[in-house]
């Protein structure tokens, strides 16, 4: 069954219930099912002049009685407001007759399906169940949806590829639900979820939705029910844009049967909008990142708190794209420096942060005053810093031994090596200080791997002053040794003996306890990992972003199934890792967003791939 428009009551249906005989002479049950008009002021399609707007049944249509499934419905049958179904043969004797739809084996369950399809005018016919009961055979039996729908119009120049469909507070949305029953065992419309029904629902415009100025209209169902943090959706376009719609605020409860339709809205890449009541009047606009759970007001200070952009991301180093390359044919060439660079760069300018570590940053990456860049393998120079000019650096160069010799712009000699930075945004954040330190044991100087600390590793430090509120915090690039990179008889000595550097004394140093603080970076650890290293990382003043907003129920459904920061594999065609190597570690601060940017860019030859090997994490904090 499906709507020819859309009511903001669903109907009841009027179900009388007779035998006959078939054309075969056999006995054969039949249900007559009665649909009735509504009245509504929601309305997407015409009705007659007291508000009524129609509810027809399906050609193919199914409902079962007792578990006992109908024959199809007719195509005669078809586009009317009443139809007759028919059984092979009566159902057993019973003192209750519980009707559902769409029809299955089972008596007392319904399906809210894992992925909607977009249907102009309509929504997912499976998508929008239906329940009811007769206590005689020859009775009568209303039915009623389990559905809410949610209905807007979106307009704009894009074409969207996807959708997700969220609860934020973990309430079910999708999969099987068991519908409840009364003191005589009738289907009383409650709704509890069965093991493995989930929180997030896909919506599928199959080759794409095109979008034009006339609007195209969007229809999804949710369980009726409470939502303790709304209903949360993300369009995303064939460009890889995003825009979120929040659609009733925390708390609201959905009733079974309504509809709520929003007004009509324009695809705006990077926001959000924020409808404040389910009545639908009034939308807010906001930045997309900076709408889930940005503190008001500080009641003892009467200050408002700080917002901060923060990001992290390994850009994969050129040299070791280039060994890639040479190593496994099957590997795009552009994923190579040459052809990627850019796509690099429009990930870090698509995620706008305030401040953000850097890692693998090399000669043929930033552009230096002293030492020229080194060309890249295809002859030509091709540096990141031009292409994010919103962005000033912190960054040291290999001849800097001490750790607090400042040493800003890289402007001597004898190079990079593979290194961190920091990146900022010099209208938003006034340099105070910065550094940089060996996190292998020897402080002042380069380790080396006859002390067991693998590859040496650097700390980059910056102190920063919040112009518009004056507070400072501190932010810390890192990128750790990898795992299994020790001895045989202790693997994880290097990455553990980082982490008790990082940890125990380097942060410490120049994060005192009065100052908020922030460390981000390839930590190439992760929670469950072997060694133990992921619980010495956060055992400390620091902890993790993700791990805070997952125990605070904050974290997006899409980030907490899929959390990997990384390829599976360099050639893209193994999809998304489950490992999540990147992290952003905080103290003094709060976090209310967190993002795993996945988007695919366009390289040199106009194809999208990734941009890196790892995928960059933005957080938004508040102090």
């Amino acid at each position: 069954m499906r709507l020819t428009g859309f009511v903001a009551f669903l109907t009841l249906s009027l179900l009388c219930l007779s035998c006959n005989k078939d054309r075969n002479g056999k006995d054969a049950w039949k249900l007559q099912a009665g649909i009735e008009s509504l009245q509504t002021r929601t309305v997407l399609a015409p009705g007659d002049d007291g508000g009524n707007y129609p509810v027809r049944w399906e050609e193919g249509d199914v409902i079962a009685v007792n578990g006992m499934l109908s024959r199809a419905l007719a195509a005669s049958e078809a586009g009317t407001v009443s139809a007759t179904f028919t059984f092979d043969s009566k159902p057993a004797s019973a003192s209750v007759y519980n009707v559902l739809y769409p029809g299955s084996a089972s008596t007392s369950s319904v399906i809210f399906p894992a992925v909607q399809t977009y249907v102009q005018g309509s929504f997912c016919k499976e998508a929008a169940p239906l329940y009811g009961h007769t206590d005689r055979p020859d009775g009568m039996a209303g039915l009623r949806s389990c559905a809410a729908v949610i209905r807007f119009a979106i307009k704009g120049d894009v074409t969207l590829s996807a959708m997700e469909v969220t609860a934020p507070g973990s309430e079910k949305i999708s999969g099987e639900f068991t519908v409840g029953k009364d003191g005589i065992g009738a289907l009383d419309g409650t709704l509890t979820p069965s093991p493995g029904a989930s929180s997030r629902m896909d919506y599928s415009f199959e080759d794409g939705l095109t979008l034009t100025g006339e609007g195209a209209d969007i229809v999804f169902t949710v369980p009726g029910g409470a939502y303790s943090r709304g209903i949360h959706t993300e369009l995303t376009a064939s460009d890889g844009k995003v825009m979120a719609l929040s659609f009733v605020p925390s708390g609201v409860t959905l009733p079974a049967a309504t509809v709520c339709s929003f007004p009509d809205i324009t695809f705006l890449p990077g926001k959000e909008i924020t409808f404040v009541s389910t009545d639908a009047t009034t939308g807010e606009i906001t930045d997309l990142e900076e709408s889930a759970g940005t503190p008001a007001m500080d009641a003892e200070e009467a200050v408002e708190a700080v917002s901060l952009k923060v990001g992290s991301y390994n850009i994969w180093a050129p040299e070791a794209r280039h060994t890639v390359m040479e190593n496994d044919a099957t590997v795009s060439a552009q994923r190579s420096w040459a052809n990627s660079y850019k796509a690099v760069a429009a990930m870090i300018n698509s995620l706008d942060c305030d401040v953000m570590g850097l890692q693998e940053i090399t000669n043929r990456v930033f552009k230096t005053t002293i030492t020229p860049p080194k060309e890249d393998y295809d002859g030509v120079v091709h540096t990141l810093n031009a292409s994010i000019p919103d962005y000033s650096w912190v960054i040291f160069n290999g001849s800097n031994t001490t750790y607090d010799n400042l040493f800003p712009n890289n402007t001597t000699a004898n190079g990079l090596s593979n290194t961190d930075a920091i990146i900022y945004k010099s209208s938003i954040l006034t340099l105070v200080s910065q550094g940089r330190y060996w996190i292998t044991g020897k402080r002042t100087t380069p380790g080396s791997p006859t002390d067991g600390y693998g590859s040496n590793r650097v700390a980059v430090w910056a102190r920063f002053t919040h112009k518009a509120s004056g507070k400072q915090f501190v932010f810390i690039s890192v990128h750790l040794d990898l795992p299994n990179a020790g001895p045989e008889e202790d693997k994880f000595l290097p990455q553990r003996r980082n982490i008790e550097e990082l940890i125990g004394w380097a942060a410490p140093y120049v994060c005192p306890e009065t100052i908020p603080s922030v460390i981000v970076g390839d930590m190439n650890v992760d929670k469950g990992d072997e060694g133990g290293n992921y619980a010495r990382l956060v055992g400390g003043r620091w902890k993790d972003a993700y791990e805070t907003m997952l125990a605070d129920g904050s974290l997006s459904y899409t980030d907490q199934h899929h959390k990997g920061t990384m390829n599976a594999n360099k050639n893209e065609e193994g999809g998304l890792s489950t490992w999540r190597p990147d992290h952003i570690l905080l103290d003094g601060l709060t976090p209310s967003y967190y993002k795993v940017g996945r988007e695919q860019f366009p390289t040199e030859d106009g194809t999208k791939h990734w941009p890196s090997d790892h995928f960059p994490i933005k957080v938004i904090v508040h102090f």
